[in-house]
């Protein structure tokens, strides 16, 4: 009998993070109104000021070297998972929900350095960079601002 050819980690570390997100970040305490929603990609049309989205995963896989038939270890795969925070509130508050997407950023940066093999999915993972960016909403309504930082993960498999 032969052995399993080793599959990708990414549903693995795209789930222990949507697992983490939901146990551990909270709603906003500042804005009572405010709700939280964790999700995968896109959320639906129903959605709260605070939306934090495990999403896009953009993969690359070398091999890491030549032994027996390609098998386990045969592969290292790097690729990142894409977190966007999206948060709106009502009124000119381009402060506040600047403030609170750092929280929330923080809060997933704090989850990823916890534990970096993402559950023992990965072999490590790490936050590399974000970018933030706040505007109206299209009614001039209320302000929103999203933030986006991916979470480098790297595996051999």
């Amino acid at each position: 009998m032969s052995t399993p050819i080793p599959v990708s980690t990414a549903p693995a570390a795209r789930r222990y993070l949507f697992d983490q997100f939901t146990a551990q970040i909270t709603a906003d305490p500042d804005a009572l109104k405010s709700s939280l929603l964790v999700c995968y990609d896109i959320p639906g049309p129903s959605q709260p000021d605070d939306i934090v989205a495990v999403g896009k995963v953009s993969r690359d896989i070398g091999v890491n070297s030549m032994v027996g038939g390609g098998g386990a270890g045969w592969l290292d795969e790097r690729y990142s998972i894409t977190v966007t925070l999206d948060v709106y509130r009502g009124g000119d508050s381009a402060q506040q929900t600047f403030e609170r997407s750092f929280d929330l950023l923080n809060a997933v940066c704090a989850i990823v350095r916890a534990d970096p093999t993402l559950g023992g999915a990965v072999t490590t993972a790490r936050p590399v960079t974000s970018e933030t960016e706040g505007d109206w909403d299209e009614q001039h309504k209320g302000f929103q601002t999203v933030t986006t930082v991916p979470i480098e993960c790297y595996a051999r498999i």
